[in-house]
């Protein structure tokens, strides 16, 4: 049920799973949403252009040497290719309706995409996090971890995490009616027959991670930082980027898993596709 089928069976769907019925009446039906789909694809490329700038400035910084910015690296690329979907993506296929039947292939490789950026980012973001909190008290001895050549050791595993959510997990497709990606392409299956718990453990995982680790993180820093003028100013935006990632990180985690497993009301939907796009670049700042 991967992408990974999909390519070496020639680009063919698999039929027991994927194949659209021939009936066109049991077919989803496209809905077209010109609104979402024109907000979605215009935020989205603004999105882009702003994010690269501070990718490009990441990539070309001294500072490169580091655990954190080498993380950020390949968290920039995951972020990238994450708004390609969320949002570029999304929004075209939401302008025009287009359902899972109209174009099974590209939505199959779409949906790999976005499942494999988003989970390589959810890695990646938690990882940072320990390598700032290192970074905030660096008497902890897991900064050792990170030390040297040891942090491409971490590399490798961020790409491997976000590889195997791409090529041997089941992809999320598209519908144009709740403007979101869902695991179930709604072609008449059973829905538990797409149920993929690799996603479900991640973004539980994220959830509390997100959590945990950036309250920690917004916590030490508000110890070392100053109590008055420009200190307090510092304190306020800590408190802010943490406040800010956690809750879109935590409301995408948890929705998104709640609404493949239970029937949830549009606006529901909606949000957790915002918390999505409102999440990415988010770490990078945090």
């Amino acid at each position: 049920m991967s992408i990974t089928w999909f390519i070496l069976n020639g680009f063919e769907v698999n039929p027991d799973f994927y194949k659209c019925s021939e009936d066109l009446t049991s077919r989803p039906v496209g809905v077209r949403r010109p609104f979402w789909g024109a907000y979605f694809f215009l935020s989205g490329v603004s999105i882009l252009i702003l994010y690269s700038i501070c990718f490009f400035a990441i990539a070309t910084s001294d500072l490169m040497r580091t655990p954190a910015y080498k993380t950020m690296f390949v968290l920039g690329i995951y972020d990238l290719f994450s708004t390609c979907m969320h949002s570029v993506a999304t929004g075209i296929l939401g302008y025009y309706g287009v359902a899972y039947c109209d174009y099974p292939r590209l939505n199959l490789i779409f949906g790999s995409i976005a499942l494999g950026s988003w989970m390589g980012c959810c890695i990646t973001s938690l990882t940072l996090a320990v390598i700032r909190i290192c970074d905030v008290c660096p008497t902890l001895k897991v900064k050792k971890l990170f030390e040297g050549r040891r942090i491409y050791v971490f590399i490798f595993l961020f790409w491997a995490y976000g590889m195997y959510a791409a090529f041997l997990s089941k992809p999320v497709t598209f519908s144009s009616s709740y403007m979101s990606w869902f695991f179930d392409p709604q072609i008449g299956n059973n829905p538990s027959l797409y149920v993929n718990l690799a996603h479900t453990f991640n973004n539980g995982l994220m959830a509390v991670g997100t959590v945990i680790l950036y309250g920690y993180l917004a916590y030490l820093s508000l110890q070392k930082s100053g109590t008055v003028g420009t200190g307090q100013l510092s304190k306020y935006q800590i408190l802010l980027q943490a406040f800010f990632f956690c809750i879109f990180h935590l409301i995408g985690s948890i929705l998104y898993v709640y609404m493949q497993f239970v029937s949830a009301p549009e606006f529901l939907v909606l949000i957790s596709q915002l918390a999505w796009q409102f999440g990415t670049g988010m770490t990078t700042q945090a």
